[in-house]
């Protein structure tokens, strides 16, 4: 086969496929500050890096429909505060759309104009030398003016969570062998080896041996007469009890962080529909890229509670793996709705608690029955 080259005119990786690969990459979180007559903006931003030495120059990406872009313009001087790993809510505080993002935020304003976050990890100002652009985003390129940095440990970001690096990387590993085991890689009644599954997803066998351990409180692996380690076949129950952890905690997101959710939230929520839609009207539509956007759909309603950890034990209790299993290309968007999941956006959208709540029970029990009747044609497990 002989590969096509890359033209400017020619296709590009769809935008579901794109979101989840990049979110491989680990990097550090970052709070982008600006002054305009007197009052501070911040948003929150991984895409950072340091551009050049001779002269110190910082590279930093925005996106044109943050309030703070505008004002950094405007400025002509920005602050990049880089997050220590205790700030993970200042990283979901200054990522939310509208509100006082300074609210409760200690912070100095330097001599050259720039807020500075009490805590950081470091500091950096700049001065906007050049801008481009590209996409949805400008890039700023900063000319460093001052820089400091304290002796903490950094807030590090991967495929949605935030933590300590080593906690990072324990998610890493933990997401790669849940996925392996859900994905059956190795098959019901084998053995679970944690250095050849180490070696396939790129973490430590000890990271792995600790992944296995919460999968086996889970209730995804047993261990076998012998003491060794095998996948757990998923039942009902097993399905029924993830659907039902994840809608306690969706709901109480709703009741109790509602107020929190911004228009920004919602539109994003909107977005992700329409998009379940349009992939469930086409005739060859791809079931990867629908259960990617049912993810993505519902840990933007999680996260609207600004908690890592939360967010993290919602993440634990996805089963996507069982229509990937059980579903053919054929059927499942005959099998999969859409519906609920419009209702509870527009009952959010409308700040309307009981109606939201309302959707979001009619939507866990679908979920449930469909999971039960897709099993019971599997003979009672997947």
């Amino acid at each position: 086969m002989t590969a096509q080259p890359l033209t400017a005119d020619g296709p590009v990786v769809d935008p579901v496929v794109f979101r989840n690969v990049v979110g491989h990459f680990a990097s550090g979180v970052t709070v982008i500050t600006a002054v305009v007559d007197g009052k501070p903006y911040g948003t929150t931003a991984s895409a950072v890096s340091s551009l050049s030495m001779e002269p110190p120059m910082m590279l930093a990406c925005l996106n044109r429909s943050s309030s703070t872009h505008d004002r950094v313009v405007e400025a002509g001087v920005f602050g990049i505060n880089i997050l220590a790993e205790d700030q993970a809510a200042l990283a979901f505080q200054f990522g939310r759309k509208g509100g006082d993002k300074f609210e409760g935020v200690g912070y100095t304003i330097s001599e050259n104009g720039v807020p500075l976050l009490d805590g950081a990890l470091a500091t950096i100002e700049c001065r906007i030398a050049e801008t481009a652009t590209g996409g949805t985003h400008t890039v700023f390129l900063g000319l460093v003016a001052e820089a400091s940095a304290a002796d903490r440990q950094p807030l590090a970001y991967y495929r949605g969570t935030m933590g300590r690096l080593e906690r990072v990387l324990e998610v890493k590993a933990y997401d790669g062998v849940r996925d392996w085991v859900l994905k059956r890689r190795t098959p019901l009644g084998s053995v679970l080896d944690p250095v050849g599954i180490g070696e396939a997803i790129r973490s430590e066998p000890e990271q792995v041996q600790n992944a296995l351990v919460k999968l086996t409180a889970e209730g995804l692996v047993s261990r076998n007469d012998e003491g060794l380690l095998e996948p757990q076949p998923i039942t009902a129950e097993t399905t029924d009890a993830a659907y039902d952890g994840r809608a306690t905690i969706e709901s109480g997101v709703i009741a109790s962080h509602l107020g929190r959710l911004t228009d920004g939230d919602v539109t994003e929520l909107r977005r992700i529909v329409s998009e379940l839609e349009a992939l469930r009207a086409e005739e060859a539509g791809d079931l990867d890229a629908f259960l990617s956007l049912n993810v993505a759909y519902h840990d933007r309603l999680v996260s609207v509670a600004g908690s890592a950890a939360l967010a993290d034990a919602f993440r634990r209790l996805g089963i996507g793996t069982v229509w990937r299993q059980a579903l053919t290309a054929e059927e499942w968007s005959r099998q999969l709705e859409t519906g609920h999941v419009r209702d509870l956006t527009e009952a959010l959208a409308a700040r309307d608690v009981d109606a939201a709540q309302e959707a979001l029970a009619a939507h866990t029990a679908f979920g449930k029955k469909l999971a039960r009747d897709v099993i019971a044609r599997h003979g009672g497990t997947v």
